[in-house]
């Protein structure tokens, strides 16, 4: 009866199918708003420093343990991006500015195995360490986005098109806004658009509005966009990192109204080398450009 009801709430999203939204407020719209791209990239910079990123910065590498908690009905959807992961422990490791990474499952039936991204090629390797190059895009996309909310306020600022756009009070918080993306400024399909909201008071980026292009299954235009809320904790180097993540759909709404969260926690630093998560010698080394 659930998968019925599951399946029913995303054919009624199916049929309900719009384009896609465009995140450019009114005011980033305005062509005629001087040093718009100066002050959204002020605002960039600021936010980038607010929460020490430029500690993280300084590191290679990086892990954080993690658990998922998905909503009903969403969770009965194949939409998770890394299976095994309901209700069990994980572990994510990460170099610091690119999208290499992998996740070790630490409890379930997958206990043991990992799964990793090198250079846009996913590999897996078993409890015996055997590896093996895989296909698909799922795990893939799992572990380059959850990389990216994690660094994101390191990372948007090199984003080729920045303009502010203007404030907006939500939750009894007044946030500067930044739009942010690549190649053009209305959508398209081969980049996503970002609405930053940046704290008046803290400085902090609380959450993100964004677009959902490349997601690794087919989605209606009209679930192609969505909201991260983050909380964030002092890490030991300083930086204000993720540590419970809510993943909305559409536009900015209470924390409890989420498809999923995930936290993010016992952060560790340096601890392993580099070149662990290159395990595939032949490949050469792309850091933070996209898959084309």
């Amino acid at each position: 009866m659930y998968k019925i009801i599951a399946i029913s709430v995303l054919t009624i999203f199916l049929i309900c199918s719009c384009s896609v939204k465009d995140l450019r407020t009114p005011y980033a719209k305005d062509a005629s708003v001087e040093r718009s791209e100066k002050k959204g990239r002020d605002l960039l910079e600021k936010t980038y420093l607010a929460m020490g990123y430029d500690k993280l910065e300084k590191i290679s590498t990086y892990e954080a343990k993690s658990y998922f908690d998905w909503k009903f009905p969403w969770s009965w959807m194949p939409m998770n991006a890394l299976p095994g992961n309901k209700g069990n422990t994980i572990l994510f490791k990460f170099a610091v500015g690119t999208f290499d990474g992998s996740v070790e499952y630490l409890e379930g039936r997958k206990s043991g195995n990992v799964y990793g991204l090198q250079s846009w090629q996913s590999y897996e390797i078993k409890d015996d360490q055997s590896l093996k190059e895989i296909k698909g895009k799922r795990r893939k996309w799992g572990l380059a986005t959850y990389h990216y909310v994690a660094e994101a306020p390191l990372r948007i600022r090199n984003a080729e098109i920045v303009k502010y756009a203007g404030e907006k009070e939500f939750e009894g918080k007044m946030y500067d806004l930044v739009f942010a993306t690549w190649g053009e400024e209305k959508p398209h399909s081969e980049h996503d658009q970002f609405l930053i909201y940046i704290n008046q008071e803290t400085g902090m980026t609380d959450l993100m509005e964004i677009t959902i292009n490349d997601f690794f299954l087919p989605m209606p235009n009209n679930m192609k966009d969505g909201t991260i809320r983050i909380d964030r904790s002092k890490t030991s180097i300083g930086t204000y990192m993720p540590d419970m993540i809510y993943i909305q759909l559409g536009g900015p709404k209470k924390k409890s109204k989420h498809v999923y969260k995930y936290s993010m926690y016992d952060y560790k630093f340096d601890t392993y080398e580099l070149e662990d998560l290159y395990p595939i010698k032949t490949l050469e080394k792309v850091g933070d450009t996209k898959e084309l």
